[in-house]
């Protein structure tokens, strides 16, 4: 039985070396362990690319070096124009400062992120651009804002027609506009909720007020915010009160117009509109006053 057992032990290992490849038949001939044999050649053949690779890196990179040193030194890159397209409120003095580039710099050697961010901290700059133009020109473009009102904040301030509180009224700059007021700086600076939609609607109001020749925005003394109330215009000349409330501004106006000229010369008489009920106007008269349209009392003229 031992006979037949290390036969069949000699037949298996015989059917094992077999499968082996021919340099494993003689390493397990010379009696080595092939599963712990070191694959030198294929090291030695990773470390070749490994090291081909670093090469062609370090060529790279000191050739991108000498190629932007290059760029950023030829007088073939020296900014030769600056062509600045802006607006009133902007000057091309200021906008050329503030963009950090003139003529003889080279044109690599500022960032437009840099520049596009340093114009726009300018209060009347809404947006800006700066493009280089290869190989010698740079091109910026500003957009102004555009006040649409000025807000009452303890100071006047500008206010754009996005609703955005952007600039104080400085000495000499014109504040002939809308005046917005029942709002506090802590409110806008804290952006409270509510505040900025309070703005818009008194930014629609000031607007429709400009197309109106029945109420035109120079007859307007204020256009007060209120959060109980909503918006409220203080006409000029006599006070009168138009409360607008909130929303569907544009319907309130037209009855507001059509009212107003029914009243004619009357309307100096009122002291407040009220605009908040549906399809109808709420007047109220100045006491001691009525309508000249009104039955005159029993022994008055």
């Amino acid at each position: 039985m031992r006979k037949a057992d290390q036969s069949g032990e000699r037949q298996k290992t015989v059917r094992i070396s077999r499968a082996k490849k021919r340099g494993d038949t003689r390493a397990l001939a010379r009696g080595r362990d092939v599963s712990r044999a070191i694959p030198w050649r294929r090291i030695a053949r990773g470390l070749g690319v490994v090291v081909f690779c670093l090469l062609i890196g370090a060529a790279l990179g000191v050739g991108a070096k000498a190629g932007w040193a290059w760029l950023t030194s030829s007088p073939r890159f020296a900014v030769n124009q600056v062509v600045v397209r802006t607006g009133p409120k902007v000057s091309e003095r200021e906008v050329r400062m503030l963009a950090g580039v003139s003529e003889g710099d080279n044109i690599f050697r500022f960032r437009l992120a840099d520049s596009v961010a340093s114009i726009q901290i300018h209060p009347w700059v809404k947006r800006a651009s700066v493009m280089r133009e290869l190989p010698d020109r740079v091109v910026i473009d500003v957009v102004e804002r555009k006040a649409a009102a000025v807000i009452a904040l303890g100071s006047l301030y500008y206010v754009d027609t996005d609703g955005e509180v952007f600039k104080k009224v400085s000495p000499g700059e014109s504040f002939d506009f809308p005046v917005l007021t029942g709002l506090t700086l802590k409110q806008v600076v804290e952006h409270s909720a509510g505040t900025e939609a309070m703005i818009r609607e008194g930014l629609s109001l000031a607007e429709l007020a400009g197309k109106s020749a029945i109420l035109p925005a120079d007859e307007i003394s204020e256009i007060r915010l209120d959060p109980t109330w909503g918006a409220i215009i203080i006409r000029a000349g006599d006070g009168m009160r138009i409360r607008f409330g909130s929303g569907n501004f544009p319907d309130k106006w037209m009855r507001l117009e059509r009212t107003l000229a029914e009243l004619g010369p009357d309307a100096a008489k009122v002291e407040e509109l009220d605009l908040n009920y549906e399809s109808k106007v709420t007047v109220r008269l100045r006491e001691g006053y009525r309508l000249a349209s009104a039955a005159e009392p029993p022994g008055q003229e």
